[in-house]
């Protein structure tokens, strides 16, 4: 018993372990997602704020004017400064001019537009972007959990396909209401759905399920509704708490204040003798079992014998005592 204890400790130790694993995996993957597409809209963001603010022409001739800047520092070494110059396509004129380098760099700065577009895209970078760029990563984040979040649990509850709803007992008699397709039946608050009462209800369960119990409720409720009911009452328990002999019919011939009915007065030819004899036995064909078809004979017989008589005690007698 120890060892089982022991082993059975062990294997939840593995499975919680292996559990809190690969939700860690799960969990490092959805991070890694999310982070992801939080730097992937920023990217786009700063792109697109990118191409709003700065010009395409402006920033043409910048990456020449720092070609031209760093050809200057590194030309002054060696040649006069009036000799450096520079051979670009010049897009207004859309054909390949030189120019000086120094004046180049000049003209940018001083007289071009292209120097004001670029400077304000520096301000853009240095103030605004990095701002935008957090809050929009920010957003990015929080909208790929909840968009995650929501597929998660859209993929928990799966779609219906067809059948029936499994849902509490409450909710049941709640959905039932508000509908108004409760019956005035019910079993512990739950009502059946109206026009359903007389339809085939299956009360299964071991012994001490409450089978008896729902009964004991039913049976109530049918009288009360003015209901009719026929009831089989192996035991008598039934006949004990709910008879009333104002109102109902006992068929059982050997109780007092029944109706005047045996089993002869639903005999008419020779074959209604084993039909009756069948309704009160158990066997099954498939089975075949010796025993339940030997008795199932023996009261169709009986039945036959005191056929003119109508002598129940005797027949019972005969069937009990007879060797």
């Amino acid at each position: 018993m120890n060892y089982q204890n022991q082993k059975h400790s062990q294997n939840n130790f593995t499975r919680g372990s292996q559990i809190f694993a690969h939700q860690m995996r799960m969990l490092g993957q959805g991070s890694i997602n999310v982070l992801t597409i939080g730097l992937i809209f920023t990217v786009v963001w700063l792109m697109w704020r990118t191409y709003q603010k700065l010009s395409l022409v402006s920033l043409y001739y910048f990456i020449i004017e720092r070609y031209v800047g760093l050809k200057l520092a590194i030309g002054e070494h060696f040649y006069p400064i009036d000799q450096i110059g520079i051979k670009f396509y010049y897009l207004e004129q859309k054909a390949w001019v030189y120019r000086n380098a120094e004046e180049f760099v000049y003209k940018f700065w001083h007289v071009t537009p292209h120097s004001h577009n670029i400077n304000q895209f520096g301000q853009f970078l240095l103030h605004s972007a990095w701002q935008e760029g957090i809050i929009t990563f920010t957003v990015s984040m929080f909208t790929a959990i909840i968009f995650f979040m929501y597929r998660g649990k859209k993929a928990v509850i799966q779609d219906k396909i067809r059948g029936a709803d499994f849902v509490e007992a409450g909710i049941l008699a709640k959905m039932l209401y508000k509908n108004n397709q409760a019956a005035n039946i019910c079993f512990s608050g739950l009502p059946l759905v109206r026009n359903s009462e007389r339809r085939h209800i299956l009360i299964t369960g071991t012994t001490g399920s409450g089978k008896t119990n729902m009964l004991n409720e039913l049976l109530p409720q049918i009288r009360k509704e003015h209901g009719r009911a026929i009831i089989v009452d192996l035991t008598g328990s039934f006949t004990d708490r709910f008879f009333d002999p104002k109102c109902d019919k006992l068929l059982n011939p050997l109780q007092d204040g029944t109706e005047h009915w045996l089993p002869w007065n639903d005999c008419h030819e020779i074959w209604d003798f084993n039909d009756i004899a069948s309704s009160f036995s158990n066997y099954n064909p498939k089975l075949d079992d010796f025993f339940a078809k030997s008795a199932e004979l023996v009261l169709a017989e009986g039945l036959r014998l005191y056929q003119d008589s109508k002598d129940i005690r005797k027949l019972i007698n005969t069937i009990l005592y007879a060797k």
